[in-house]
């Protein structure tokens, strides 16, 4: 499979998950594809293989210097992984952004724009999400919730 091939089936693997998350925020099929983890496994995986079957891999790569991180963007492989890697974090967010909202007892299309923002600017969106999560307690005075029924 080319290159351009795996990175656009994996880069479109996610949206059906983030339209569940936004349109059918609280059906059964949202918390069992996307709340339970399973996109993690199944991004997860070729995720993996990328990033250790990139042979000879990135030369020069490392994790303590500018020019080491750099050199992790050299090869096709790895730099795929690295996206599937931002792909599998972001909607793990945007999910988390969903629970979050139904245990405020918030209405389900009050996560939607942070949640889009989080596909798009992953840490803008989860900032959005903290800063109304953090308007709505304000709001609640200090009193916890308990968790919202399902």
């Amino acid at each position: 499979m080319s290159d351009e091939l795996l990175f656009t089936l994996l880069n479109y693997a996610t949206l059906p998950g983030w339209a569940l998350l936004c349109l059918l925020p609280r059906h059964a099929i949202t918390r069992a594809v996307v709340h339970s983890g399973a996109y993690a496994v199944l991004l997860g995986v070729p995720y993996a293989l990328l990033l250790f079957g990139d042979r000879p891999g990135p030369q020069g790569a490392n994790f303590f210097t500018l020019d080491g991180v750099s050199h992790i963007f050299t090869t096709p492989r790895t730099i795929i992984a690295c996206w599937v890697h931002y792909l599998i974090f972001d909607l793990f967010v945007g999910a988390w952004i969903g629970r979050d909202c139904e245990r405020l007892r918030l209405k389900s299309w009050a996560a939607v724009p942070s949640q889009l923002l989080t596909l798009f600017f992953g840490p803008i969106g989860l900032m959005s999400w903290l800063a109304i999560r953090a308007v709505r307690k304000r709001a609640m005075g200090a009193a916890v919730l308990p968790p919202a029924k399902s």
